[in-house]
Parts: C-alpha cells; sequence; structure tokens
C-alpha cells in the first residue's frame, strides 16, 4: 500500500486501476476503465434497488425520502481498485471526483428536490486519525460543488468505534452500527442528503438515518458511489 502511494505521488496523472496515461478531462480513471464501471441505467432503478435492500433488512422501519447509487459494486472489479485506491491509499481525490459525477448525474435524473445541505457518514475520531481523512467527506464534497449545496461535516458525530463491515455477516453488518451515531440538540433541517461510498446492507445509512430523525430532521435522503451486487 506504501509503495502504491508513493508510486502515484510520482506519477499522478496515470489511471488508479490500469496504469495508463490520462488525457486532457480524466481525472484519477482513464475513460476506459470508468466506462467498465457498470452504472445504473438510470436513477429510478438505483433508487429501488436500494429501496429493495433496506427492505428486506428493516422493513419500512427507514422511510428515506430518494436515494441515488451510480454503480453497481462488483467484488474483483476495476470499480472496486478504484474505490480501495480512495478509501485506503491516500487518493482522496478520487472522492471528489466521484462526488462531482454522481451529483450531475442526480441533476440529470430530475433534480433534488428541497434538499438543504449534505452529509457524510462520519468516521469515529480514532479511525479519522489512522486514515488522515474520511472518504464519504471527500465524495460529499464533491456533490456539494456539483449541487451548490453546503457539506456539514460535523452535524453527524460517530459516538461509537465500530470494526470495518468488511468481513461481517449480513446479520453482524445489520447490528454493528446501530446506536453509533448522534446529532447536536437545536437542528432545524427539513431535508438532508446523507453520503456514503458502498452500500452492502444499508446498516450504516438507516442509523445514521435514525439519528438524524431522532433530532428532529423531517426528510432525509441517500447517495452512494455504488450498491454491493450479489457475486
Amino acid at each position: 500500500m506504501a509503495l502504491e502511494r508513493f508510486l502515484h505521488l510520482l506519477f499522478p496523472h496515470v489511471c488508479v486501476v490500469c496504469g495508463r496515461l490520462l488525457v486532457s478531462g480524466e481525472d484519477g480513471c482513464c475513460s476506459s476503465c470508468m466506462a467498465g464501471f457498470n452504472p445504473f441505467e438510470n436513477s429510478l432503478e438505483s433508487e429501488q434497488m436500494l429501496r429493495n435492500v433496506i427492505a428486506s433488512r428493516f422493513g419500512k422501519a427507514v422511510l428515506f425520502e430518494r436515494g441515488w447509487c451510480r454503480y453497481q459494486f462488483h467484488k474483483k472489479s476495476s470499480l472496486q481498485l478504484a474505490l480501495h485506491a480512495m478509501k485506503y491509499e491516500g487518493l482522496y481525490n478520487l472522492g471528489n471526483m466521484f462526488g462531482f459525477e454522481l451529483g450531475e448525474w442526480m441533476l440529470s435524473s430530475g433534480g433534488i428536490g428541497d434538499i438543504e445541505c449534505i452529509v457524510p457518514v462520519p468516521l469515529h475520531r480514532l479511525k479519522k486519525i489512522e486514515r488522515s481523512y474520511n472518504q464519504s467527506e471527500k465524495i460529499a464534497e464533491g456533490i456539494g460543488k456539483s449541487l451548490a449545496r453546503p457539506v456539514m461535516r460535523k452535524l453527524l458525530v460517530r459516538k461509537r468505534y465500530t470494526v470495518s463491515q468488511t468481513g461481517l455477516s449480513a446479520e453482524e453488518r445489520k447490528k454493528n452500527p446501530e446506536g453509533a451515531f448522534s446529532v447536536p440538540k437545536g437542528v432545524t433541517l427539513r431535508h438532508v442528503l446523507l453520503v456514503d461510498d458502498v452500500v452492502t446492507t444499508g446498516a450504516t445509512l438507516a442509523a445514521a438515518a435514525s439519528a438524524l430523525f431522532e433530532a428532529g430532521v423531517e426528510k432525509v435522503s441517500f447517495a452512494a458511489l455504488a450498491i454491493a451486487m450479489k457475486d
């Protein structure tokens, strides 16, 4: 990982997936690799998939307003390589790039309604020290630039350290983030866009949304770069 990060510092204008030199207009990933990322055909398809995933585990307990996921995530795919570089190899600029693209897609799919602000799913402070940045914040920044909405990084707080969802069973993933989030008192927001990187079971989004609802937020919408598919 350290070697990969060092090489990207030396050669920042190469594709993180295939290593090809990037051309003008490309950022982080070349157009050929991005073409193989398996995007959803339209926002309604991704929203329905997201609703199905969350409903299968939480029933109607999590009633989110709208949902957007740009890509279908498959293990051992080029998208997994790109997201791994974004999350663990210090290439946070990929988060900005992916977020801006996601925001543009949201706008082109019928608008964002009365969303007031963008809230990234937070890391616990110890995990953020370990990684040095929160990938969801970088994605949210890109979305915010595209949608012209403020990013509120401190609205949602992860008060309990949770282990990584990677490698956990479906039931463990569901329980792992329960009660992990809190929101300061006095929130007067009506509609918040909650942002994560990849949705697997929806447990993290559900727990974070629950904290926002309890604080008085009326509506919560979800946005993520990808939703994990059963391979």
